[in-house]
């Protein structure tokens, strides 16, 4: 499946620029990791790990969901609670995440060096691992940050069965979806992406294969519905919004959703992102991060290079059968994947019954970035060649300096963002032995027992 056209790049050269780009993103991820904060949400998962590493509970449903309700089965409490088995720590649920992540781009890269080329290669190191959209939520505890894995495995098991199909990657497409089901419901859009994978003929499935992947993923679910039956409103809860919704409202819908996918691709991110605050190394910070703040808005230029790769990767077709057919190689495979995702995504948001958030796009991740590498290859093959690995050092050399002060500044990691009135600091109601034992209140405090402050929905009141 190698590429036809050559690379002015050599493989070699191309590796060790892979590597050093992988190295100097995880030494990233790790300073990231190490600064990770606890907000809400992030209390609420370690609520469900927390009782089942150090009390024996398992909660068998997830975080509460944007519709209402609770995100069904008990997978949410075992990816949580398993790391403190081994560290008593909050950082280890986060420490899990980042091995997610590191996982998903060794999968995708292993699977795509054979179709690329070098130089793209080393693109997709840029613009997929490097990227801030990636690396930022590498290293925090949250249910969107665990998709990425899901969605390179969707990808990974849909191109080894190009044709013909096989029992393990089957089994793993199948059981990856039911998974991504139970951490967080933007599991549709593989889901969606799937059924027209298939109907397409992009892949074939290995139909005993993709039946046990289901079956096993169904398992955590079985408390879930054992508990269901005492407790109806886990389900009839979720009544917020209405089907179509984004039908009829394009902007927070489908085309919300679109800018989004523009944007993964770019170093477009969204405020909180980059929204720089040094006062936990200055003692006082008017005029550093809120420069820097602005400054970084400048960089939402880039998403016109994402709208033009796009833009090229539909040009010249036609019909519509054209646009979403497999092609006969690896590389028009995957250009028809990208296709088929992007449909999928409009069908899903179109559908979706909330306004479209950043973060329901992130298991498309892979799709999003790839419109970009390939147009980045073509251009690599042209005349501009000799300029090309200047302006990819030059965007890495970016990308490197937005992402250390994401770790030194941005709200999700640094104390001051978390109880600050910037970021996401509120009261709790009452105190906990999990704030201590997860070494909580010794990173950063949370202000206790406070008169009408809000408390974990699992997490068991003084006295009970």
């Amino acid at each position: 499946m190698s590429p036809s056209l050559p690379s002015r790049l050599s493989p070699a050269a191309a590796s060790r620029a892979v590597w050093t780009l992988f190295a100097v993103g995880l030494l990233i991820a790790l300073g990231f990791l190490a600064h990770s904060q606890v907000a809400g949400d992030q209390l609420n998962l370690l609520a469900r790990g927390w009782l089942l590493a150090a009390r024996g509970k398992w909660i068998p449903y997830g975080n509460p969901m944007s519709t209402g309700g609770k995100e069904p089965g008990a997978v949410t409490s075992l990816l949580v609670g398993l790391p403190f088995f081994l560290w008593r720590d909050h950082r280890a649920a986060s420490a899990l995440v980042l091995l997610f992540h590191v996982a998903a781009y060794l999968i995708l890269d292993g699977a795509l060096k054979r179709i690329l080329s070098p130089y793209e290669r080393v693109l997709l190191a840029l613009l997929y691992w490097l990227n801030p959209w990636q690396l930022y939520f590498a290293s925090f505890l949250w249910n969107p940050n665990y998709l990425y894995l899901f969605g390179v495995l969707h990808l990974w098991s849909a191109l080894v069965q190009r044709e013909r199909a096989r029992f393990w990657p089957s089994f793993l497409h199948v059981l990856g979806i039911g998974l991504a089901f139970q951490i967080h419901a933007s599991c549709l859009l593989i889901a969606v992406a799937s059924l027209l994978l298939w109907w397409r003929r992009h892949f074939r499935i290995h139909w005993p294969g993709a039946i046990l992947g289901g079956l096993t993923a169904t398992v955590p679910l079985i408390p879930w519905a054992i508990d269901v039956m005492s407790h109806p409103a886990l389900v009839t809860e979720a009544k917020k919004g209405f089907l179509g919704r984004g039908l009829l409202l394009v902007l927070p819908g489908p085309g919300r959703g679109i800018l989004y996918w523009l944007r993964y691709a770019s170093l477009s991110v969204t405020k909180d992102m980059a929204a720089f605050n040094f006062s936990d190394f200055l003692p006082s910070d008017r005029w550093l991060g809120p420069g820097l703040t602005l400054l970084a808005k400048v960089l939402d230029v880039t998403v016109l290079i994402a709208l033009l790769a796009n833009v090229r990767l539909w040009r010249g077709r036609r019909r519509w059968r054209d646009w979403l057919a497999p092609g006969t190689n690896g590389r028009s495979w995957l250009k028809g994947y990208v296709r088929v995702c992007f449909v999928a995504a409009v069908i899903v948001y179109s559908l979706s019954p909330t306004t479209i958030m950043m973060w329901q796009g992130l298991i498309l991740f892979q799709a999003a970035i790839l419109p970009v590498v390939l147009g980045g290859g073509a251009l690599g093959r042209s005349r501009l060649a000799p300029r090309m690995m200047g302006w990819a050092w030059g965007y890495a050399a970016v990308e490197i300096v937005f992402l250390i002060l994401m770790a030194l500044g941005a709200s999700q990691y640094r104390c001051s963002g978390h109880t600050g009135k910037d970021g996401f600091g509120f009261n709790l109601a009452y105190d906990s032995p999990m704030l201590e034992d997860l070494h909580i209140q010794q990173t950063c405090p949370w202000p206790v027992n406070v008169p009408g402050g809000w408390w974990p929905d699992v997490l068991p009141k003084p006295g009970e």
